[in-house]
């Protein structure tokens, strides 16, 4: 398959993953989502370390952490694959709770999300979704809270545009709407 650009990626992006890899050209009838899904995966993984924090991303885990706000990570990753990014990218003591799936073919997330808010007995009202994909307003809307996406990440900025939440150009622009 021809490589995407980033451009090309945020305007397809999509979950399931599964419809992203139709979107892009992938025959599943010919190549498995399992089999595609595990390529993937073992290429992140063996790349992870050099992954880098969004612009702005260590500001805000210490401006909410400096003011006691409970910081949960919900992610449609594998669960330990993600703690372990976390980790290697000293990260991981921001978080009170870290969520992720038992597998890795980021088919959703909603129903973590809900387990959380029920388990933790939260005020939908104090809880705030920062996300990057029309997905995470979904899961934001079915769980009953509020919802600020940030157009650069997975997601094209007029796609996310096209939604009812809040966005935002980039973390500082997120950070703006505390202070």
């Amino acid at each position: 398959m021809p490589r995407i650009t980033l451009d090309e990626y945020r305007e397809a992006f999509d979950f399931p993953v599964i419809e992203y890899y139709r979107t892009i050209g992938f025959d599943l009838e010919k190549y498995s989502f399992e089999m595609l899904s595990d390529e993937f995966i073992s290429a992140y993984i063996a790349s992870r370390k050099n992954l880098k924090l969004q612009p702005g991303a260590q500001e805000a885990l210490n401006f909410f952490k400096a003011r006691n706000v409970l910081q949960c990570m919900l992610s449609a990753s594998q669960s330990e694959a993600l703690r372990q990014t976390l980790i290697e990218h000293n990260v991981h003591n921001f978080f009170h709770t870290v969520l992720g799936l038992d597998h890795h073919y980021a088919d959703g997330k909603a129903h973590l999300g809900q387990t959380w808010l029920k388990n933790n007995h939260a005020s939908k009202d104090s809880v705030m979704f920062v996300g990057d994909t029309l997905h995470d307003l979904e899961v934001a809307e079915t769980m009953g809270i509020n919802c600020v996406l940030i157009s650069n990440g997975h997601q094209s900025s007029e796609r996310l545009a096209s939604s009812s939440a809040r966005v935002v150009d980039s973390v500082h622009e997120l950070l703006a709407l505390f202070n």
